[in-house]
């Protein structure tokens, strides 16, 4: 899923492969096109300083009505999101359960799928015991705690995503895994070489969308339904 990019590239790409879709940014929201599945991120990430692993309430506060507004968005759309992220708060495990616990209900109250994005310090046990419990895994946190646990995570649930992934070789390495998609920005920042490093692995297997394989998601959907891996 390269996030928020709708360039004409990327309309054929997925119309020619059936292997890449979105993940939409709160404001970022547009089309639905039958030929791009997307879903949705929450803006939490913005508000995070990596370095000193701290958040900014403040920023979180202004994003907050943009993040509720796109819900609102896919509402009345015949193609529904695959899944929205919970908001979550980058960087912390035990924070982002609480915040989990607080906006979960938003989300199936739109009757989309909710998607917890997994940080540094939690575990499948602590993802187990939530009520409601997330319909997807989204893979997040720091860099190590991603790329340490992504076996572990791929192992534990049936659907599971990967947030910040814009390196070409590590797709095949998800997609044996069972990972059901991956996002980045890096796709469309203009470096040729990850740019064509997705398009070679995208027109590997192709499933063209004339073949249905990427269908409309309806509200009754069931969320165990098997799943092909997307960008």
């Amino acid at each position: 899923m390269p996030a928020n990019s709708t360039g004409w590239f990327w309309h054929c790409l997925a119309r020619e492969t059936g292997k890449i879709g979105h993940l939409y940014s709160p404001g970022a929201q547009r089309g639905p096109w039958p030929w791009f599945p997307f879903a949705f991120d929450n803006g939490a990430f913005s508000c995070w300083d990596r370095k000193a692993n701290q958040f900014d309430e403040s920023k979180w506060k202004s994003i907050e009505p943009q993040w509720e507004a796109m819900i609102r968005w896919a509402a009345p759309s015949v193609q529904r999101p695959r899944w929205a992220i919970v908001p979550d708060i980058p960087g912390n495990g035990e924070a982002t359960l609480e915040r989990f616990r607080k906006y979960v209900q938003r989300v199936i109250d739109a009757e989309i799928l909710p998607a917890i994005a997994v940080q540094d310090g939690m575990t499948v046990e602590m993802v187990k015991q939530l009520r409601p419990a997330p319909a997807v895994i989204a893979i997040g946190g720091s860099d190590e705690f991603k790329w340490s646990t992504v076996e572990m995570w791929a192992g534990a649930f049936k659907r599971v995503h990967l947030l910040r992934c814009n390196v070409p070789s590590k797709l095949e390495y998800l997609e044996n895994l069972g990972i059901e998609s991956c996002d980045g920005t890096g796709w469309n920042r203009g470096n040729r070489t990850q740019t064509a490093g997705l398009e070679r692995w995208a027109r590997k297997r192709p499933t063209p969308t004339q073949s249905e394989i990427w269908r409309y998601t309806s509200r009754k959907e069931d969320p165990d339904q098997p799943q092909l891996f997307a960008v």
